[in-house]
């Protein structure tokens, strides 16, 4: 008997250690059913209306920001939207995960079809814009533009959105 709980417990502690080295694996990576987004936009400040369809004078720079609702269903403390990047001079395609600058979703927040919305929303807004929905700070909501894309798992996906055209900059 003495024998067995030592064997159960040896493997118990074994599982732990096995289970310890996953976690942190997965913390510090990206794993093959998981994604990272990075959104760009690639189009000038004199095109922003006609890329929205509003009307010309609609989009003001100082005035409005422009941030993307990912093709996710993230529980209601993870950011759904981020912030669009203006500057695709800044994407790094050797850029390596970091749970402090990305977020990370997996395959039950993924969406399929890869449906994300452009917003122009209003920087008086008082919602983060990581947060704004049609419920939530919906009154800031400027225009929409809904753009579709296949976005790759176990990887960061660069996205660029350009006025003619949806790619991913390190996957061309």
């Amino acid at each position: 008997m003495k024998k067995f709980l030592t064997v159960i417990a040896i493997l118990a502690v074994i599982f732990f250690i096995i289970l310890q080295v996953f976690m942190w694996y997965n913390k510090n990576n990206i794993m093959s059913n998981q994604a990272v987004f990075k959104i760009y936009l690639d189009v000038k400040d004199e095109d922003m209306d006609e890329y929205f369809g509003v009307e010309k004078g609609t989009y003001n720079k100082d005035k409005h920001m422009i941030v993307c609702d990912l093709p996710v269903n993230a529980a209601a403390f993870k950011p759904h939207s981020q912030i669009v990047n203006r500057n695709i001079g800044e994407i790094s395609c050797d850029e390596k995960y970091n749970p402090e600058m990305h977020d990370k979703y997996d395959q039950t927040e993924l969406t399929d079809g890869g449906s994300m919305t452009l917003i122009i929303l209003d920087n008086s807004s008082s919602v983060p814009a990581q947060m704004v929905n049609e419920n939530l700070g919906g009154a800031s909501i400027v225009a929409k533009r809904q753009v579709y894309f296949d976005y790759g798992k176990g990887m960061i996906n660069h996205i660029v959105l350009a006025k003619d055209k949806i790619y991913d900059y390190c996957n061309k």
